[in-house]
């Protein structure tokens, strides 16, 4: 499937951070994440922890491992990745294989509860677009957050 000029220039916006690289994470270090992340929210309040989210010295920032929080609309509530993304609406964003992984993050966090999503995006320590997986809680009736990690 072709992906739409806009795609592309958001998929470009996506791989621009300031986050280092921190070599190769695992799944185990992406749930815990989410999870310790999740848990701050529920005691601290969305709003600080969204704030710390997308800070780099926030405690969610580690390389190629962050946090990300969507509506349940699409729109990316924090991200530690690109904080720039904060009030877009990434749900019509499409991976290179046609895939909509903020509408899939958003249907597992919702239906499930929690869970792994696959998908390819760009890594912000390798500045290429990479396999992702990412564990994804859902925190409230209205918003999902969780964190990835890029598979070898």
């Amino acid at each position: 499937m072709p992906i739409r000029p806009w795609s592309l220039s958001c998929l470009a916006l996506l791989g621009l951070s300031a986050a280092a690289p921190a070599g190769a994470r695992t799944a185990e270090e992406a749930r815990a994440l989410a999870e310790r992340a999740i848990a701050f929210a529920r005691a601290a309040g969305h709003e600080k922890a969204f704030d710390a989210f997308g800070r780099p010295d926030g405690g969610f920032v580690d390389g190629e491992l962050y946090v990300f929080c969507l509506d349940a609309s699409g729109t990316v509530v924090a991200h530690g990745g690109n904080p720039a993304l904060v009030g877009r609406d990434l749900s019509q964003v499409r991976d290179p294989d046609g895939h909509l992984p903020n509408v899939e993050a958003n249907r597992m966090g919702h239906d499930q509860g929690a869970g792994w999503v696959r998908y390819r995006w760009p890594n912000p320590a390798s500045h290429r677009i990479e396999r992702k997986s990412v564990y994804v809680i859902r925190l409230d009736d209205q918003t999902v957050c969780g964190a990835g990690y890029y598979e070898p």
